[in-house]
């Protein structure tokens, strides 16, 4: 990536850039009948599953999640999802243990 510490050329470019070369996804949360919180994001690498999403929050998660709901781009709101499923980048979850 080309950029010019002189012109700024490019530089708007660089985050977008960086995010793009680390492979991570940034995944938010929320509990059951209440607002998500987008303050602080899950980060995981991309490619992740909801079950990483859980046992990221709390180790006990993983072995107690059922299923989640997910809110995010191209899916129905809320729609069902199993702990295999994989989770892409703004996407909001909501565990069920």
């Amino acid at each position: 990536l080309a950029v010019s510490a002189r012109t700024g050329e490019g530089l708007g470019e660089v985050p977008a850039q960086t995010f793009r070369l680390l492979q991570i996804v940034r995944i938010y949360t929320k509990t059951p009948g209440m607002e998500p919180s987008f303050e602080e994001p899950v980060v995981l690498e991309r490619g992740s599953t909801i079950l990483e999403v859980a046992a990221s929050i709390h180790k006990d998660f993983r072995h107690h999640l059922k299923y989640a709901r997910i809110w995010g781009q191209g899916k129905y709101n809320g729609q069902r999802v199993e702990r295999d499923y994989l989770v892409q980048d703004g996407d909001v979850v909501e565990l069920h243990i």
